[in-house]
């Protein structure tokens, strides 16, 4: 969803926040996020447009959201999105982990000792940048899998720099890539499985064409990647699915949970959609339950909506 001036608001953003970052990063993210929100009382046609989708979503799912609340925080939860993880830009480590709140990591480690490599499956749900921020802090060998995301912190732009045959830079996709690159993208991706390398990759990803699979999501269905399962299913590496969302303390509450191992034959096209399928419904029970965390998913299109 575009806002009228969100690349002057992105540049202000970024100029302000090496001073946001002198305060304690709970208060910090707190004034971030009241940017939007102040924005979300003062700008009657984009509070009416969130409170549309939200009662949308609202209806779609059978909920009983508070829809004006939920708007509100929604907006100024915007805000955060887009801001990656530019607020935990910090020389401490100890200072950036404390904004962090972690269930489950014993799933991630258990799946990491496997030795089979690991495929961190993420989504664009709540701050879902910081999974990634958590474990180069953490020191996990990790890559991440998908288009070079933008607007991210200096520490994490850091571990873009790394060359060779398994560098992140061979890992990065592109959406206008043909499919000769989409095969050597999955082989290379499957030899940082294969050295024992983690992989950040989001399940969530609508696309057309070659390895998608059709799902539902919040009463629609829509063709989405399906990447993540081909990887799956031929490095037989654990898939650990990851959440993170934003807690009323504006600290990240992050959850890890139980690692599985897809069949062989979950990448065949008349399976694909039920392993999609699996994910995108412990996505929706976190909108559900959480929809001040739902960022893009209620203002969703029809562009990749299945035929």
């Amino acid at each position: 969803m575009d806002r009228r001036g969100v690349k002057v608001r992105k540049r202000l953003l970024r100029g302000a926040l090496p001073v946001m970052r002198l305060l304690p990063l709970p208060t910090a993210a707190r004034l971030v996020s009241g940017i939007g929100r102040l924005e979300h009382r003062m700008n009657g046609e984009l509070r009416q447009r969130f409170d549309a989708v939200v009662a949308r979503g609202n209806e779609a799912l059978g909920c009983d959201w508070d829809v004006p609340a939920v708007s509100n925080r929604l907006a100024g939860n915007h805000i955060l999105w887009r801001s990656r993880d530019l607020l935990v830009d910090v020389a401490s480590d100890a200072r950036a982990l404390a904004m962090f709140d972690v269930a489950g990591r014993e799933h991630l480690d258990e799946a990491v000792g496997r030795g089979k490599g690991c495929i961190v499956l993420t989504s664009h749900f709540g701050a879902h940048m910081l999974p990634a921020h958590w474990m180069y802090r953490n020191d996990y060998p990790l890559k991440l899998y998908m288009e070079k995301p933008r607007s991210v912190s200096r520490f994490m732009a850091s571990k873009f720099d790394h060359e060779g045959p398994l560098g992140q830079d061979k890992l990065f996709i592109s959406r206008a890539g043909d499919a000769a690159d989409a095969a050597g993208s999955i082989l290379r991706a499957a030899k940082a499985l294969k050295s024992g390398k983690l992989l950040f990759l989001a399940g969530d990803v609508r696309w057309k064409g070659r390895l998608t699979a059709p799902a539902r999501l919040m009463g629609r269905t829509f063709t989405f990647s399906s990447t993540w399962i081909a990887l799956g299913a031929m490095s037989q590496s654990p898939i650990v699915p990851v959440f993170c969302r934003v807690g009323d303390d504006c600290r990240y509450h992050m959850e890890f949970l139980p690692p599985f191992v897809l069949p062989r034959d979950a990448q065949d096209e008349s399976k694909a959609g039920e392993h999609a399928q699996r994910f995108l419904d412990l996505l929706e029970d976190r909108i559900r339950r959480h929809p001040a965390d739902s960022n893009e998913y209620l203002f969703w299109d029809d562009e990749y909506a299945a035929a």
